[in-house]
């Protein structure tokens, strides 16, 4: 075992030692994990108990808590927006750094989609904060274009047990076969499936498409799926809405009180055929427990 594989195996089993790593340590770490993503396609298809992650944005706490709470799941789905907001000091650089080191441990049981501050480096976002977090912590920006590199390698959706999942949206035209042509960095897919939002939200970016009920029952008939599982809009946060066609979750700190309030992640162990199959789960006490979604 060469010193890398040490340190991350020491990140893994001691998730706070990341907050030890030197700028040099976590460069040489990026660099073993990026070919892991690589590999990847952008519409990654996973069989078996799933568990899906909203926006964690920094939330290093609830990342680790969710790791340890649901780790003997077959897949843990993280949906984007592992930067910014982050409700501790620093809490960005951990917990992008803690997932891609548990990624590199365990590739196919850790999936991370891109979200829109992932995509950055495409399509601008605001308030964009990483950057600069990495410098103050740093002195450097040298580790942001490592990570950079990563993101631009991040799949962008997940199907499984009947789920679509992307991080906001969908391509309304594409069929399965279509998706699985997707490419990772092609502008018109990632605008799609990380900036849309549904028509009934409150949001408005500038960027992605609005998508409505028919819009979703036409995409999930077209790829035999049931369910779109999405983060991205707090305004809709641990909402079903589309006749229990769609759901939003987020799983940060920082989100608890909007929407419908909560930590949520989403938990998938059969074929899922309306958001009432999904076993919803919340956070926001400091202990796991039931949720039922609000209904629009």
């Amino acid at each position: 075992m060469n010193d890398v594989d040490k340190i991350i195996n020491k990140v893994v089993e001691d998730p706070d030692y990341v907050s030890c790593l030197n700028e040099n340590e976590i460069e040489y770490c990026l660099e073993k994990i990026k070919p892991i993503f690589e590999k990847e396609k952008a519409l990654i298809e996973l069989n078996g108990n799933v568990v899906f992650v909203g926006d964690t944005h920094g939330d290093f706490s609830t990342t680790k808590a969710i790791v340890e709470g649901f780790f003997n799941s077959d897949h843990i789905v993280f949906l984007g927006d592992y930067v910014d907001r982050e409700p501790i000091k620093w809490g960005s650089i951990y917990n992008i750094t803690y997932l891609l080191l548990l990624k590199y441990c365990y590739p196919e049981k850790i999936i991370l989609l891109k979200g829109n501050h992932e995509c950055n480096y495409v399509i601008p976002c605001f308030p964009y904060e990483f950057e600069n977090e990495i410098i103050q912590r740093y002195s450097s920006s040298k580790l942001h274009e490592k990570y950079t590199k990563i993101f631009s390698s991040m799949p962008l959706m997940v199907l499984t047990n009947k789920v679509f999942a992307s991080h906001g949206g969908f391509l309304k035209e594409a069929d399965l076969k279509e998706l699985k042509k997707t490419e990772k960095n092609d502008l018109r897919a990632i605008e799609s499936l990380v900036w849309s939002d549904p028509e009934i939200s409150t949001t408005y970016r500038g960027a992605g498409s609005r998508f409505n009920e028919e819009d979703i029952v036409e995409f999930l008939d077209k790829i035999n799926a049931k369910v779109f599982i999405r983060g991205h809009d707090y305004n809709t946060l641990g909402t079903s809405i589309y006749g229990d066609k769609c759901i939003t979750i987020f799983s940060s700190s920082r989100y608890k009180e909007m929407g419908n309030r909560g930590i949520l992640v989403a938990i998938t162990n059969k074929e899922i055929y309306s958001t009432n199959d999904l076993v919803l789960k919340d956070y926001s006490t400091g202990k796991w427990r039931s949720y039922k979604a609000a209904r629009r």
